[in-house]
This record gives structure tokens, sequence and C-alpha cells, in this order.
């Protein structure tokens, strides 16, 4: 990453401060991290500070999550952030709680795709459409599907009319 120079510094931490008063701590802790590292002595200290206050407040939010959903939803942001493995970590809490989830065999199939699981994608998959068969659809149209959904065995279970 390229050094910064004190007006995009400044960008940077005004964007973190938008997610931290967003309440998106994971995303603010990566800016205000970026920014920790401009030439402004002052703005890096205060980013470093507030860098700290979003680790705290994440490390309160994973405590919280009880629920399925809220773990879900927290997995789904891992996923955006390809953080797969705490991801799928969180969706297996889930699945614990809904047994049938098809939406989270679908989050899991998405995890062990992007992490090279394509056998284990398969499986997860099969599982999702086997509850909800709409899955196969929203699979072919999801494009954290496009690349792996085209790879084997997941092609031959989203497009099952190529093999036929």
């Amino acid at each position: 990453m390229e050094a910064l120079d004190s007006q995009a510094q400044t960008r940077v931490f005004e964007s973190a401060i938008g997610f931290f008063h967003a309440g998106n701590f994971l995303k603010a802790r990566q800016l205000f991290e970026q920014a920790a590292k401009g030439p402004a002595r002052e703005m890096a200290h205060s980013a470093r500070v507030h860098a700290r206050m979003c680790e705290r407040r994440i490390g309160k939010h994973e405590l919280s999550l009880g629920t399925a959903d809220d773990l879900y939803y927290y997995a789904v942001t891992l996923i955006n952030e390809r953080r797969l493995q705490q991801a799928e970590q969180h969706l297996q809490r889930a699945l614990a709680q809904i047994p049938r989830g098809d939406h989270l065999y679908y989050a899991i199939a998405l995890c062990r795709g992007l992490s090279g699981d394509l056998e284990g994608a398969y499986a997860h998959m099969k599982r999702a459409i086997e509850f909800e068969p709409r899955n196969r659809t929203i699979a072919r149209n999801d494009p954290d599907f496009a690349e792996i959904g085209q790879q084997p065995p997941l092609c031959e279970l989203l497009y099952p009319e190529r093999t036929r």
C-alpha cells in the first residue's frame, strides 16, 4: 500500500469516523489503522485510539451474538471481508440452533468455495438446495458464486441441465 499524504490521511480518517458512527466497527478499524500510518502525527494518534475503541466494541459485539440471526449476519460481514474461517465458525454455531437453515448451508457453501474447498462447497450447497430449491437459482445469480459455480463439482449441481 502507498504511503498516505496528509490529504489522503484526512479523507481516510473522516471515512473511518463515518463507519464508526454507523456502528460498522470492522470497517472503521481497518480505515483507522490505515490513517494511523499517515504523516499528521495528531491524526495518526487519534486514529490509533479510535482503532482500539473499535477493537473493544468488536469484542463486545462478538460476545452478544446469541441468536442464529445474529450469528448469520455477522458471518456475512466476515465473508465480505474474506475472513472465511471465522465466518464458518459463526455459521456452524447458527446451524446448531437451526439445523434446517438453508441460508446457513448456502453461506457455508460460499465460505468453502471461496476458500478453495469445492467438495465441501458442493456438499453444503446440496443441502441448501434440498431444503430450499430456490437456492440453485439464487446461487446462479450470486456474483460471489460466479467463478466457483462454474467449476466441478458445483457446476453439475447448479447447472444440472448442462450434464444431461
